[in-house]
């Protein structure tokens, strides 16, 4: 996955990071961010300073909100969950979210494995 920088002329780079433990805690865990909010965590750094992707193991029946934000796009990688307002979703499922006010995504009977990304400001085409 990759999102536009919010500056031109960047050189186009590569990270990976282990976040098993982190899953394992429970909750969202923040995976990639350019947010200020952010830079005391441990993400790969991403030159957009009004994104972040967020990815979270449900167990079943478990239920997570999802972040209050202008636009949110979340991503049923693996497994089944039930998003508020949206309803069932299954494993390559997507739905995009604007306004995203705390609505909750329950995990399906088998958990999911779902990434959500937050982005704060609309990509400018200008």
């Amino acid at each position: 996955m990759w999102t536009i920088p919010d500056e031109s002329g960047i050189r186009p780079g590569y990270e990976q990071l282990d976040i098993n433990d982190e899953l394992a805690l429970g909750g969202w865990a923040t995976l990639a961010s350019g947010m200020p909010g952010h830079s005391s965590q441990r993400a790969i750094g991403i030159r957009q300073k009004h994104a972040a992707l967020h990815v979270a193991r449900i167990r079943p029946a478990e239920t997570l909100e999802i972040v209050t934000a202008p636009f949110v796009h979340l991503f049923v990688a693996r497994g089944s969950a039930e998003l508020e307002g949206a309803g069932a979703l299954a494993t390559g499922d997507a739905v995009r979210v604007t306004g995203a006010e705390g609505q909750r995504v329950t995990g399906g009977p088998d958990g999911a494995e779902v990434l959500m990304w937050e982005m704060n400001a609309a990509i400018s085409t200008a």
